[in-house]
């Protein structure tokens, strides 16, 4: 009876809903395996894979994701992307009271850790499996930048999938999720993670009486390759605006202060920047995707690293621009009244009123003749990214305005002297005095356009600086500024 119900299901025009959409998937790709479950439970397990992909917090990992990462023909890659991101402890600040029954009898809270319990059931067959997979023993520290989520996140597909699919089939959609802890080194034995990965597949297999042959193993781990590399897809985009794009998602996801427009202050919206830009700076775009025994191609790998290099450098350049000029706006709302919604200062997101946004009183500038521009970051600037975000502009005109005084030499300098300001070895004040004062007055007159109540403490700045230099001249004005010419490499 239950097969005829199936049956039906395959045959009906699934509707697109996301809810709907998520259970077809499940649905289908325990057909192709052969697993039977009931139609309730497949319901009830879709439903959970939906709650925990849109919880408030989502921006980026969200069920498009996984939608995107869905392979037509391969069940394994798709419970893989049903699955992987299901836990994600630090942006959805905890786990799901659902996803917390099915993994308390594994994982334990100890000194503010998140641990493998070390004395978990020895006869538990799903977690001895997402152990073996993923290197991991009874006792160890779930770290959040060394898989905790993707374990986690594999444990509650081995418990709810567990009896109904075969566990050869289970060890392969781990090791999907396994594939996608991201930016890792060789370990030190030298192996990289598809390597060592293989090895650990390996010893499961002959633990667990599965019989996987050598072969199996290698199409297994070149199947967690594809997946791993579909699910960093963005780092390989062609155009950097969409590269940034998914950038900007992912903001608010690790900054709750950013969800809320209107209300995320300057500093909350430089703090975050901050920690995007560190990261990025530290990114090896060598990391990002995997290659393991041919997959993929070499000419593939080659160009999906070319192009992450591409993109990682110019992100850099452009959160650090954006960081320059957040750190401007934090430092000139130190020194008039201390932190303040950054709506104060900028204006209402989307707002098209003439006067209601900082832009609208900037002065037209143009560049030096002689200083170097990025062709790239400037048109970045100027036109924008891909899609608007809900807490910042498309384009940014501000940080154009600063970059055209600077150039790319320039902000990178003043860029290094603001990270002085973040940890506290320059006063805000000494900051500003640092940069330009033809700027720093246009800057400062235009806030104190917009804050009105902190116009008086800004023109006492201005003032200030104009009395120090004796008539710094305001910057020059022009219909329009010059084409940029390229960066030197």
């Amino acid at each position: 009876m239950q097969n005829a119900r199936l049956k039906n299901v395959r045959r009906a025009r699934a509707p697109s809903g996301t809810i709907q959409r998520t259970i077809t998937l499940l649905h289908t790709a325990l057909h192709e395996l052969g697993a039977d479950m009931p139609l309730a439970e497949e319901e009830r397990l879709a439903v959970m894979i939906h709650q925990a992909m849109t919880v408030q917090a989502r921006w980026f990992h969200t069920p498009e994701h996984v939608f995107d990462l869905v392979q037509p023909g391969r069940p394994h890659a798709t419970l893989a992307a049903l699955f992987h991101d299901l836990v994600y402890y630090q942006v959805d600040q905890g786990l799901l009271p659902k996803v917390t029954r099915l993994v308390q009898p594994s994982v334990e809270t100890r000194e503010d850790e998140l641990r493998i319990r070390a004395g978990a059931d020895a006869g538990d067959t799903q977690l001895e499996m997402t152990m073996a997979v993923f290197g991991m023993q009874r006792g160890g520290t779930l770290s959040p930048f060394g898989g905790m989520n993707e374990f986690l996140s594999a444990l509650v597909m081995n418990r709810t999938l567990g009896g109904v699919v075969r566990l050869v089939d289970l060890l392969r959609a781990t090791a999907c999720i396994e594939a996608t802890i991201p930016f890792r080194m060789p370990d030190q034995d030298g192996l990289t993670p598809p390597e060592a990965l293989a090895v650990r597949l390996a010893r499961a297999s002959d633990t667990m009486g599965l019989a996987l042959s050598p072969e199996a193993v290698k199409d297994a781990v070149r199947q967690a390759v594809a997946f791993s590399n579909g699910d960093v897809a963005n780092f390989g985009e062609k155009e950097a605006t969409r590269f940034l794009d998914n950038t900007w998602k992912l903001l608010p996801e690790t900054n709750p202060s950013l969800r809320v427009q209107g209300v995320y202050t300057v500093k909350s919206y430089r703090v975050a920047l901050q920690k995007m830009e560190g990261f990025l700076r530290s990114l090896d775009p060598a990391t990002i995707f995997l290659r393991y025994d041919g997959v993929p191609s070499e000419e593939e790998y080659r160009r999906k690293l070319s192009r992450a290099r591409r993109n990682v450098i110019t992100a850099r350049s452009y959160l650090g621009i954006k960081l320059l000029t957040a750190a401007i706006l934090d430092a000139l709302a130190e020194i008039s009244g201390g932190d303040a919604p950054m709506a104060l200062f900028m204006g209402d997101i989307g707002e098209k009123r003439k006067g209601s946004r900082l832009e609208d009183y900037l002065p037209t500038y143009h560049a030096a003749k002689d200083l170097v521009l990025d062709v790239t970051l400037h048109d970045l600037l100027a036109h924008g990214r891909a899609s608007a975000s809900s807490f910042d502009l498309q384009n940014s005109p501000l940080s154009l305005f600063i970059y055209l005084h600077l150039g790319s030499d320039g902000f990178s300098s003043f860029l290094e002297s603001a990270r002085r300001m973040f940890d506290g070895s320059l006063e805000a004040r000494e900051f500003l005095g640092i940069l330009p004062r033809g700027l720093m007055t246009a800057i400062a007159e235009c806030c104190g356009k917009m804050a009105f109540t902190r116009r008086p403490a800004l023109q006492a700045f201005v003032a200030a600086g104009r009395a120090t230099r004796h008539g710094a001249t305001a910057p020059r004005r022009a219909a329009r500024g010059p084409e940029p010419r390229k960066a030197t490499p």
